[in-house]
């Protein structure tokens, strides 16, 4: 099944085509995104439910973690309760894990995880892991082989299906730039006053194609010259074979409005991944 890549860089929105027809929408809005670093302070500790409420100062919506999310703020080994692991007005290096719903805040977690173009750095995870797609076994054990030699100590990588067959500097450079990018946030974490939003991926284009290329993908539309630039450099090294091409709001009619991405006939509301997804049925 063929697949179709329409964004709407401005609006923050963006649909998977799939047989002429609007699978997938997604919209990057709000205050909060999956994948937003804070640093937060702890509010309030819940001992009957084993969870804590974080400042993140974005909205009058505290965020929620709960004791199995708390990861590195976790320091005590065994089954300790959350008011032996936080309590009020400490500091927190936190990740959105899940969007606010209803009157619910942001689910948190202390897990960080920074996703790149080929390998996610989770700096306080174990091993090295591939993802399931890659069914090779020549390439899973390439790529373990590795990330062993390459993996920071203390930390661990996950190999993403856009990782096969994908030459060894490569790898190793999306590595260093998210080891970079780690060491950014360490040291904003340092000198910083919570509650203060430490790392956002601003780049919507991007992140777009960073999670939703794949070999099916025919077509990638974009309403935004600079976005295809900043594509086609992101790209430059992507065997796919499809077309990158530019859609001119002012001279026809608009993206979301060509590709008749506004339907009525929406049916629910999931949230999946990085963004809030709207399930779209035509019938």
């Amino acid at each position: 099944m063929s697949q179709q890549i329409i964004i709407a860089e401005q609006a923050r929105i963006a649909a998977l085509i799939k047989d002429d027809r609007v699978d997938e929408l997604i919209v990057s809005q709000g205050q909060y995104q999956i994948e937003d670093i804070f640093l937060g302070t702890v509010e309030n500790v819940l001992p009957g439910i084993d969870a804590a409420f974080i400042d993140i100062g974005e909205s009058k919506k505290n965020g929620f973690i709960h004791v199995s999310d708390l990861g590195p703020l976790r320091l005590k080994k065994g089954s300790a309760g959350i008011t032996e692991l936080l309590e009020p007005k400490q500091k927190v290096l936190v990740q959105v894990m899940k969007e606010p719903t209803g009157s619910k805040g942001p689910r948190l977690t202390g897990n960080i995880s920074l996703p790149g173009k080929y390998i996610i750095l989770q700096p306080f995870g174990q091993g090295v892991n591939i993802s399931r797609k890659i069914n090779t076994e020549t390439e899973r054990s390439r790529l373990r082989a590795l990330g062993v030699l390459i993996k920071p100590p203390g930390t661990g990588l996950l190999f993403r299906t856009e990782s096969e067959d994908i030459s060894e500097e490569l790898l190793i450079e999306d590595l260093e730039n998210l080891i970079k990018k780690w060491d950014n946030i360490l040291q904003l974490n340092e000198i910083s006053n919570p509650p203060m939003l430490i790392s956002r991926d601003e780049d919507f284009s991007l992140k777009i194609l960073r999670d939703y290329v794949n070999s099916s993908t025919t077509k990638v539309t974009i309403d935004n010259k600079h976005a295809i630039e900043r594509a086609k450099n992101y790209l430059v090294n992507n065997e796919s074979n499809f077309i990158i091409d530019f859609h001119n709001n002012s001279k026809d009619d608009h993206i979301l409005e060509k590709y008749k991405i506004h339907s009525n006939h929406s049916k629910g509301i999931t949230t999946k991944g990085r963004f809030t997804f709207w399930r779209l049925y035509n019938h």
